[in-house]
């Protein structure tokens, strides 16, 4: 009986790493701003970063803690965009607003744009993130005179 717990509690521990790593925040929910939006299909990343708030670079943490003025987070999406220097960029992939019935009928529309919106509950949909409802993807989108956003769902071509 001693020996059974003894094994579980020791594969128990194996299985939960032991270190401040587990506790850092997540830097896209963190961080307003300091993430791009983008289409889900992003690159994973999965590490530890350190987070410059003076000038909103993102670098790889390493093994030794982040430099003064800087914090560390954990970025699950994004890439290394220059190995030398370890600048990271971070995503925040979004569904995509046709997938979740808010797209338009395709119609022919000048100057369609790839962006995120954030969508009301029932309501208008507007650029970026600061309506309070839920953000998606809009891979064709137009503003409208309104500032609104119309997502159009280009699928139907």
């Amino acid at each position: 009986m001693h020996r059974t717990v003894f094994t579980l509690l020791t594969l128990a521990l194996i299985a939960v790493p032991l270190t401040a790593d587990a506790e850092y925040r997540y830097l896209c929910t963190s961080v307003p701003g300091a993430c791009e939006y983008t289409p889900a299909n992003v690159p994973k990343l999965l590490a530890d970063v350190c987070y410059s708030p003076s000038n909103n670079a993102i670098r790889m943490k390493g093994t030794a803690p982040c430099l003064v003025g800087t914090k560390a987070f954990t970025v699950i999406y994004g890439e290394i965009v220059n190995p030398q220097t370890g600048e990271v960029a971070a995503y925040a992939p979004l569904d995509d607003a046709c997938a979740a019935g808010l797209c338009a009928d395709f119609a022919p529309h000048d100057n369609p744009q790839a962006y995120g919106i954030c969508c009301e509950n029932g309501g208008p949909c507007w650029p970026g993130a600061g309506c309070g409802g839920v953000l998606y993807w809009c891979n064709d989108g137009v503003c409208n005179e309104d500032g609104t956003v119309t997502c159009f769902n280009a699928d139907e071509l």
